[in-house]
This record gives C-alpha cells, structure tokens and sequence, in this order.
C-alpha cells in the first residue's frame, strides 16, 4: 500500500524481474502503463504476473487484450480510488482469489468473476453526471465480465499444457548438470 515500503527504482524493477530497462519500458507503453522515476512495489508485482504469464506461453496480444477489458471494468465499476497513477495496483499484493479478484489488478470485485451476482446500477462514488447512460456508450458491466471471462477461461486452459513442459525442462535441465 502506498507509504508502506519505499519506492523502487527502473534499475530496481530491471533486477528484480531479470529483465532489461528496455523491457521494462516496451510494456509500459505496450500496456498503457505509468512510468515514472520512482514505483511502488505493487508495480513489480503488476509487471511479475504479465512475465510469467508470457513464460507460460500466454502471448502478449491476448494479455494486452485482457488488460484492456480489466481496465474497462476497473472504470466502468468504479474500482480504483484514483488517488495515485498506479493506485489500480495496490490490490495487487493481496492474496490472490481467482473467484473474486480481477487477474492483473487482483482488485477484488465483492462478487464472483462470472458477474451473476453483480447489482448494476448502484454507484456511490460521487462523480459528474454522464451525457448518457453507461448502456448507450457501449460499457455493459455484465457484457464486459462476460467477455473477460471468456478471455481468462482461454489462459486458463492453456497453461497447464505449457508449465508441464516448463516442468520437464527444468527436469532435464538438472539431469545434465545445469541447474542447481
């Protein structure tokens, strides 16, 4: 959470996730991500899930496309404060729920995934009133979980096939004195 620990440098997050600066800063653009001087620690954790899931052979269209539909929701249901450039990341050290919590972000939604539970219609947050109303702009809540469900139940269901091969190459990696 903000204040919490101090914040880390690029050269910080370089090291961290074992990969270069330059990197670093291909998914931030690519993701639409802040870059700043100085991150929170929730945001290695953001950039750790988008590696690992590249590592387990999720390609990055299908996880930019996923981050996209979550930001949607992000806005369309209220979820983040605002109260920082990345304070859509602090959930992101919270134990994850893969029933409750939205994957990048791990905000959790109060309600299940599937969206078959969520009362629309019911904003507390004291905001400007909209031209028009969330239907007619074309941000459907229950649409928008659909369509995330449907892209997360594909990753799901691809990655078991790719860390059972990451497992029997780490395997075989050992048996010829490589690892350790």
């Amino acid at each position: 959470m903000p204040g919490s620990s101090p914040m880390k440098s690029l050269a910080y997050l370089s090291k961290e996730l074992g990969r270069p600066a330059v990197w670093i800063t291909g998914i931030q653009k690519r993701f639409g991500l802040p870059s700043a001087e100085h991150y929170p620690e929730t945001y290695v954790e953001f950039l750790r899930k988008i590696l690992y899931l590249r590592n387990l052979g999720v390609g990055e269209d299908t996880l930019r496309d996923l981050w996209r539909i979550e930001g949607k929701i992000i806005e369309t249901l209220h979820l983040d404060p605002k109260t920082s450039p990345t304070s859509f990341m602090e959930a992101c050290v919270a134990p994850a729920d893969p029933e409750r919590r939205l994957l990048f972000s791990n905000i959790d939604l109060g309600v299940e995934l599937s969206g078959e539970s969520l009362q629309i219609g019911l904003n507390f947050a004291a905001s400007k009133p909209e031209l028009f109303a969330g239907r007619e702009m074309g941000e459907d809540a229950i649409r928008l979980l659909r369509e995330y469900n449907t892209q997360l139940q594909a990753i799901r269901s691809s990655v078991p096939a790719e860390a059972s091969l990451l497992r029997a190459a780490l395997k075989w990696e050992r048996s010829i004195g490589l690892g350790k």
